[in-house]
């Protein structure tokens, strides 16, 4: 490319036949290096992603294990009894999915015999929710993790903020990033991280012989939390159990 420009710069008394040849193939490095380059920014966005729901699910890591040490000078987060952000304890649902089967539902797209897609999963890809139009829509069954105030109104796609009463959900989670670093953003334009918790109390298992999701009551069991990019939740998801 470099050689090209410089051709074009010392023309030399090169016939505008020449010259017409060189901008030929200049227009075809172009056109035939622009889907590469798209290729590389589309990973790099994807890699990105990926990235932030993995620091945010050490957020929510770190968050579990103070609440469920006793409080102290040295853990003024500390209640004794593990719960996540957005919960007022660790038995209670934060979103709109009571159990792990039916978020799981909106997340997985349904396979032909083949293995190709024959249904797209219900939160798959961003999608715009209007109202009663959005009937259906998962958007309003997620929570906004940094707060829907840091987020596109065009964007939100029906996510709202989940309150404790005296406090946020994202409140939680911000208390966990400094001041000057402020809330992970997506790197999509239609991006945003959102949040659900399915309830604690209750276990969660394959079963051996037929692979299906089964549950049986477990005081014990802590909550789960489904970190996603609204961009494609179905896509970019990570799941923190502590069930």
């Amino acid at each position: 490319m470099k050689r090209l420009f410089n051709k074009i710069r010392s023309n030399k008394g090169n016939s505008l036949a020449e010259f017409a040849v060189t901008a030929a193939m200049m227009a075809t490095l172009a056109t035939t290096a622009a889907p590469r380059f798209s290729g590389v920014g589309d990973a790099g966005k994807a890699n990105q992603t990926k990235q932030n729901l993995d620091k945010i699910g050490g957020m929510v890591n770190q968050f579990f294990m103070n609440t469920s040490a006793p409080y102290s000078s040295t853990n003024r987060l500390g209640e004794g009894q593990g719960r996540l952000p957005g919960q007022a304890k660790y038995d209670v649902q934060v979103g709109g999915y009571s159990n792990l089967d039916e978020l799981m539902g909106d997340l997985t797209p349904v396979y032909s015999d083949d293995g190709s897609v024959q249904t797209e999963a219900s939160y798959s890809r961003w999608a715009a929710y209007s109202g009663a139009s959005g009937a259906g829509h998962p958007g309003p069954k997620w929570r906004s993790v940094f707060g829907t105030n840091v987020v596109d109104p065009n964007y939100l796609g029906g996510v709202t903020n989940e309150s404790l009463g005296t406090q946020f959900a994202h409140d939680e989670f911000k208390a966990y990033l400094s001041k000057d670093e402020g809330a992970i953003k997506s790197p999509y334009r239609q991006g945003h991280y959102v949040f659900a918790v399915i309830p604690g109390g209750t276990k969660y298992y394959y079963d051996d012989v037929d692979g299906s999701l089964k549950t049986r009551q477990c005081n014990d069991c802590g909550p789960i939390m489904v970190i996603a990019d609204a961009y494609n939740p179905s896509k970019y998801h990570t799941i923190k159990s502590f069930n």
